[in-house]
Parts: C-alpha cells; structure tokens; sequence
C-alpha cells in the first residue's frame, strides 16, 4: 500500500452558515454585492453544497438582509442563460454583474446546439410554448421536453439531453451527476435563531464553529480530522464583524459549546484585530479542505 497521502473520491456533503449582519459594516450596494460573491466564490471553490443565511441581530429585522444575500447568492449560482427567467430585473441585483462568474460544471459555455452531447447533464427552465412543453438548455432554441418535472409549470429543471427516433435533440427529467461532479450550492434562508435551528435539525452530523476564542486548529487537528472522515454532512458556523458565534447564541441563551460538536480558531496568531466573514469563509474552507485528505 502506498504511503502517499491520497485525496477523498466522493465529497461529503458541506454546508456553511453565515450571518445576516455581516453585509452590515459595508455602505452601499455595490460593495455588499462584492462581499457576497466572494462567498460565492469561497463557496465554489471548496465544494459547498449548501449556504445557510441566519439572524444573528434579535433586537433587529434582518429580513431585508437575508433577502439580499439569498437572492445574491443564488443568482450567481444559477446558469448566466437561466437568469432571465428566474430573476429579472431586480434593484438587488444592479451591481451583479461586477462579479466574476463561478465558472462550476453547472455553468456551461457551449451555445450552440449541435455541440450537445447526447446524455449531456443541464440545468434548464421548462415552460410551455405553443402548447408544447419546452426547455431552454442555453442554446440557440428551447427543446422539445419528453416528460413533465413538475405539476409547476414553468420550472428550472435539471435535465438531460437525449435525440428521439429521428435524431432531433429533445430533453428529459435527469439527476444531477456523481458526486465527482460539483454542481453548485442551494442557499437556505434560515428565519428562527440559530441555536433552534441547530436544536431541532438532524441533518449534520458533524456541526464545527469557527471563533477567534477556540482552540488553535493544530491542537485539535487530530480529533477533528477523525470525526470529519467519518462524518456524511457537516454544518460549518461563522459569526459577524462583531460579534462572534459565542456570543450571538448567548444572546438567544444557549452555550456554543452545547450546540456544536468542536469549536476551531482556523487563523491563529492573526495579525489584525478582526477577521470579516468572507475573509473568514475563504480561510476557513481552505484549511478545512485538509481534512478531506486521508493519511
């Protein structure tokens, strides 16, 4: 056997939390809409498979602030060919199209019908057209679509391209690839405190806060990197530019400690006072992508 370090072939499942203030230190549209897409990007990058929005702020409404980043981030999750007819035009995304594209395998840049491969993987939008159901792949023209996805109708839709008797191209339902393949994030708007959601949700498996007050990453590496090999769905926490994870679930009057399996400083011995989300989600996922490897 070799004794070489060898990477994961099938991703678990990885989601991040991240708090509704954290655009709030930020002035104008254009540079929470900067901010949110460096999430994005973070995101990607590292294979998140979900992005949790929370309050964080109980004296406050922070439903226009989770608005926001939701929209934000599932617009750029979204295929650029889709966009139009999911979005809009909308005043929160004005300043979007600042941001680089995420460029992920859900993502295509191929236009041109005749380039589709037969049993090819895209995400579409279905919707009726002369009667007919359609979807729109990103070519030059929607396909005939073989089976209804949904009783809603119209709907994005993931689907696959396939050719019928006479060789036309035609579309059906179909299931995202092998989790070799990333296929973006979902982004959940999360409307209750953090610590009841974390109280009644069995999803994860494996929930990790990240704090500036934890335990430095190179004391507890060996532990955590056990339980993150063994774990299918791991929940990672951020908190804000003010107020850290401990202390927004003191405020709703739990422990950090009681609601979460390990409590991380993935930044020690940092150089500047405060470390914001984004800068925190990019660090964080960066030495978290780590643990994946098997040694």
């Amino acid at each position: 056997m070799s004794s070489r370090t060898s990477i994961r072939t099938l991703p678990k499942n990885l989601s991040i939390a991240i708090p509704a203030s954290f655009i709030d230190v930020y002035s104008n549209l254009s540079q929470k809409t900067d901010q949110i897409g460096r999430i994005a990007r973070a995101a990607a990058i590292n294979r998140v498979s979900e992005i949790l929005v929370f309050p964080d702020v109980s004296s406050k409404n922070q439903a226009p602030q989770r608005r926001l980043i939701t929209r934000i981030l599932e617009y750029l999750d979204t295929p650029q060919y889709l966009r139009k007819h999911l979005f809009g035009k909308h005043p929160d995304l004005r300043r979007v199209g600042l941001l680089p594209p995420l460029r992920t395998p859900h993502h295509p840049t191929e236009k041109r019908a005749r380039k589709l491969s037969e049993g090819e993987i895209r995400e579409g939008y279905v919707f009726r057209k002369d009667g007919k159901l359609v979807v729109d792949v990103g070519v030059e023209k929607p396909l005939p679509f073989l089976r209804p996805v949904s009783s809603r109708i119209p709907c994005r839709a993931t689907v696959s391209i396939t050719r019928n008797p006479y060789g036309m191209l035609t579309a059906q339902p179909a299931t995202p690839p092998t989790p070799e393949v990333y296929w973006g994030y979902k982004v959940l708007d999360i409307k209750q405190p953090l610590s009841d959601f974390l109280k009644t949700n069995r999803v994860y498996d494996l929930i990790v806060a990240t704090s500036r007050r934890a335990a430095q990453i190179n004391e507890i590496w060996k532990e955590l990197h056990s339980r993150w090999q063994k774990a299918k769905h791991v929940l990672v926490l951020f908190g804000s530019h003010n107020k850290g994870l401990g202390e927004i679930l003191q405020q709703e009057g739990h422990q950090l400690d009681t609601l979460t399996d390990f409590q991380v400083n993935t930044v020690p011995n940092q150089g500047v006072e405060t470390i914001r989300t984004a800068e925190a989600v990019f660090l964080s996922l960066s030495v978290f992508r780590l643990l994946e490897q098997r040694y």
